[in-house]
């Protein structure tokens, strides 16, 4: 009896293993039986499960304004050197930091040497003054002379007659005589008086003349005795040294001048060298602030900047922007040139039958759609068929078709 009890545990257990096989097995043919009619449903219906492709994407969007760095300085610098020319510096007219206006009388120059040679001229300004003084007392005598020369002979002419040759007009004829003699000295006074005076005018022409020249000098001469140099526009003055006699042994200007107005000087790499144009907005940044101030680009020069560096292969050439509103001297500023324009990579652009293609992602639903781009070295510049934000595929699919529907990864 006790060996019969040990083995009826053993058969009940291996009958139960048996028992859990069967169910097993019933069970996975029954999930067999069921994938084959989901699958027979859906190859009847029509639907196909496809797997999702990955792409990257480019997002698009304007580029991010191109930086250069900048210097505000005065619009115009005017820059005063001592001149010797004209003479030693005598006096300052201004003080430093001092605001003038156009015309403002900035510092001035004595000329001695001027002073010695105008002192002379002016000697001989008096001597040819009295020379004609003398010339023109000589010419009213030589006139008045002529006059009374020429009343005589008209008196001479009108009380003297000549008379008729008999024995009783004797005495007649000498009065005839002597009024003929007189006649004579008569017209020997005028014509020495008209010679007189015919050299005389000469004379007074020649020193008037010599006066008028030495006159010219004068003037010249007096205009540079004392130099006053002022100020070709409003600005700001600014001195190197206010003792005369240093300011003349020194290299450095006299003044400089700036003026109110400004302008940021700024320098663009020869790749970006045709992106920016004349006229065109900048945005001007404060480094020592958060303030911006509008800005338009005025001039950019032609001829590349020297190089700062030995070896650099790359020329750079300045431009100067003016600012719409007063920025202080010397502040550094960065100049931001937006240029407006959407760059798309070459490998999300698709040609097809001269047209462009693009494949945007709308919610990780595939839309073609066409655009106007015009094609820039290694990219696309977008014209029109793209809104900011969107999303294109990059490296496309030839396979993929409108309202596929795709994964996309972010960079």
């Amino acid at each position: 009896m006790k060996a019969k009890d040990k083995k009826m545990p053993n058969r009940s257990f291996l009958k139960r293993i048996g028992e859990r096989k069967g169910l097993l097995a019933v069970g996975i043919i029954v999930v067999l039986i069921l994938i084959f009619f989901i699958v027979q449903f859906f190859q009847s219906s029509g639907v196909q499960i496809e797997a999702e492709e990955m792409y990257s994407v480019h997002i698009v969007r304007e580029e991010d304004p191109i930086l250069f760095e900048g210097m505000v300085k005065a619009s115009e610098v005017h820059e005063e050197y001592y001149d010797p020319s004209k003479g030693v510096i005598a006096e300052i007219l201004v003080e430093e930091g001092q605001e003038v206006e156009a015309e403002t009388e900035l510092f001035t120059y004595t000329n001695e040497e001027n002073q010695r040679l105008l002192n002379e001229q002016n000697r001989q300004h008096n001597r040819l003054k009295e020379r004609r003084s003398e010339a023109e007392t000589e010419l009213a005598n030589a006139k008045n002379t002529l006059a009374t020369a020429n009343a005589n002979i008209k008196k001479n002419n009108q009380n003297v007659q000549a008379p008729v040759e008999t024995e009783e007009n004797l005495d007649m004829n000498a009065e005839f005589e002597a009024a003929q003699t007189d006649l004579m000295e008569y017209e020997s006074d005028k014509a020495e008086a008209e010679a007189i005076i015919e050299s005389v005018e000469v004379s007074i022409r020649d020193l008037n003349d010599q006066m008028e020249d030495i006159e010219y000098e004068i003037e010249n001469l007096r205009n540079a005795v004392t130099t006053t140099v002022t100020a070709d526009f409003s600005g700001v003055v600014e001195l190197n040294n206010t003792n005369a006699a240093s300011l003349e042994s020194s290299e450095q200007p006299i003044i400089r001048l700036l003026s109110k107005d400004v302008k940021v000087e700024a320098s663009v790499s020869e790749y970006d060298y045709n992106k920016i144009k004349e006229e065109s907005l900048v945005q001007i940044s404060l480094m020592s602030s958060d303030k911006q101030v509008n800005g338009k680009i005025n001039q950019i020069s032609s001829l590349p900047m020297q190089a700062d560096a030995e070896g650099s292969s790359s020329s750079r050439y300045q431009f100067t922007v003016i600012p719409e509103e007063p920025i202080q001297y010397g502040f550094s500023v960065q100049v931001g040139f937006s240029e407006g324009v959407i760059y798309l990579p070459q490998s999300a652009v698709i040609k097809e039958d001269g047209t462009k293609i693009v494949f945007v992602n709308v919610d990780g639903i595939v839309e073609r759609r066409e655009v106007e781009v015009r094609e820039e070295s290694n990219f696309y510049i977008l014209d029109a068929g793209l809104e900011i934000d969107e999303e294109l595929l990059l490296d496309p699919s030839p396979e993929i078709a409108d309202g596929d529907e795709v994964m996309v990864m972010y960079d």
